[in-house]
């Protein structure tokens, strides 16, 4: 019943639309203007109660289809925020200069020698790296640049 009222939740509106306009339909006779169902007052108070209930289903669906696109919207945030990118932007400009000559298939050694450091220095950086991107060793750092 609920994937049928959400599937069809927009027709909703236009059914209360015609209930409410048939329960309060006028005719004018005579110089008179009277409610086409007047000598029907419980189809017309059951026309009504009906419409405001399918008004109120309308409404109870648009607020969970909002709330779901919402999470959704917050879902798709927290991930560009975890990603990797994002992460790669809390490093230093010697740690992306590091991060890059890794990424770049360098080993430590032609690290040390072009950027003139220590192995001691590289491998703080590199813990540093590791540590800022979540991540235990290259191949996992491949492993999440490809994902």
């Amino acid at each position: 019943m609920k994937n049928i009222l959400s599937k069809y939740h927009k027709y909703l509106l236009v059914v209360a639309l015609i209930l409410s306009s048939i329960a309060i339909s006028i005719r004018g006779k005579n110089g008179e203007i009277k409610l086409v169902l007047h000598n029907y007052p419980v189809l017309i108070t059951l026309l009504i109660t009906v419409s405001l209930f399918l008004v109120a289903i309308y409404f109870q669906i648009n607020k969970k289809k909002i709330s779901i696109l919402s999470n959704q919207i917050k879902k798709q945030s927290k991930f560009k925020d975890d990603g990797i990118d994002a992460l790669i932007g809390g490093l230093t400009e010697r740690q992306k200069e590091v991060y890059g000559l890794i990424i770049s298939g360098k080993t430590n050694k032609e690290i040390m020698t072009e950027l003139f450091i220590e192995q001691s220095t590289l491998k703080s950086h590199i813990n540093q790296i590791y540590g800022k991107l979540n991540i235990k060793s290259r191949s996992e750092l491949r492993s999440k640049l490809k994902s």
